[in-house]
């Protein structure tokens, strides 16, 4: 399920840069410099490609036509998100204009509408799924014997855990261990069936709902896994590869003026200093607290909240929402102007496990 509801769009973001220039924001110099462009790339998420299915996470197969066309027109380069991630680790450097393709789930639309146009485009491209849908072959679902056809020609598949389960969730009288074990077994099986039937195991794990907490990152990157979120963002050399961001491409968020905007930013450098979990319970709203060295004016927006406080000393900025957020997921987007048409972006998600999925 695409979380992308709960977040502002970049177009709202720039317009409200805009509008509040230097009398909003933290502000840490009087004039913000364009900054020499560090090597980053762009993973763009959908699910459905359909007419008809829920709007929250599906674009249409004209609007998905139109994006592959911006991409192709506008010089940006689609490279296998795991060459990517490579890359970015090893600290080489990428296309200035590089883009990943991935498609949770694992729905039909993918077999039946994306990937014809994928394969006359040459488009490599990753489809996170969850194994137990194709084994229990559900209707919504591709086969594994398409999975292995659209393997032929640039889509591979990755993990998406068993059974789509909120993996940060613990079971009534499960502790710790109990639920590492559980989590492990959830994450290594799925792992298994995906390489018995694609002959491939890629170690990337996207989370299902995007929802991961500290102790869910530090047991994926114990199991040697890159996690991947869906809270929003363009990746670099720095970022958490236990939380990889990506931009949500449904039709609500992704017009193509949407798009362009979210393929025309840099990743915030920010060190996230409190809290030191995602999960909230009695903070709500959450106070967020992080450090930069950006040379630049950071503005921060809460989802359904627009601008939100905030305060810097020596370089430490304090978010807080102005009210509680209602949603089981939420975000503090934060922007900053990086001169060059370019702007910076990071997301800061939050999970409210009070709060049952909707």
């Amino acid at each position: 399920m695409n979380n992308g509801r709960y977040s502002l769009t970049a177009t709202s973001i720039t317009r409200r840069i805009q509008a509040l220039g230097i009398a909003a924001g933290v502000l840490f110099c009087a004039s913000a410099q364009a900054q020499e462009s560090p090597a980053r790339a762009y993973i763009l998420q959908y699910h459905h490609i359909s007419n008809d299915t829920p709007r929250s996470t599906s674009t249409t197969p004209e609007l998905f036509r139109q994006h592959m066309q911006f991409i192709a027109d506008n010089g940006y380069q689609v490279l296998p998100l795991a060459e990517i991630i490579r890359t970015l680790q090893e600290g080489g450097s990428l296309p200035e204009k590089t883009v990943a393709l991935t498609f949770d789930d694992g729905y039909k639309s993918i077999y039946e509408t994306a990937y014809p146009l994928l394969k006359e485009r040459g488009y490599p491209f990753t489809i996170f799924l969850n194994p137990d849908a194709l084994d229990n072959h559900r209707s919504t679902h591709i086969t594994w014997e398409q999975a292995r056809e659209m393997g032929k020609h640039g889509g591979v598949v990755a993990n998406h855990g068993v059974g789509h389960i909120h993996m940060v969730e613990v079971k009534t009288n499960e502790d710790a261990s109990a639920w590492r074990a559980r989590i492990t077994q959830n994450i290594e099986q799925a792992e298994k069936r995906i390489e018995e039937e694609t002959g491939a195991s890629l170690k990337l794990l996207a989370y299902p709902y995007g929802e991961y907490d500290a102790s869910l990152q530090k047991l994926v990157s114990s199991l040697g896994y890159v996690g991947l979120g869906q809270h929003s963002g363009p990746i670099g050399s720095d970022s958490d590869w236990t939380s990889l961001p990506r931009f949500p491409a449904s039709n609500a968020y992704s017009s193509v003026p949407q798009l362009k905007e979210k393929l025309s930013t840099l990743p915030l450098p920010a060190q996230m200093l409190s809290p030191q979990n995602i999960l909230i319970a009695d903070n709500n709203p959450p106070q967020l607290r992080f450090s930069t060295e950006l040379n630049a004016k950071v503005t921060c927006y809460g989802s359904g909240q627009g601008l939100l406080d905030s305060a810097v000393d020596n370089n430490e900025v304090t978010v807080v929402g102005a009210a509680p957020f209602k949603g089981r997921r939420f975000r503090y987007n934060c922007t900053a102007p990086a001169g060059g048409g370019l702007f910076y972006w990071r997301s800061f998600p939050w999970i409210n496990p009070a709060v049952p999925e909707d």
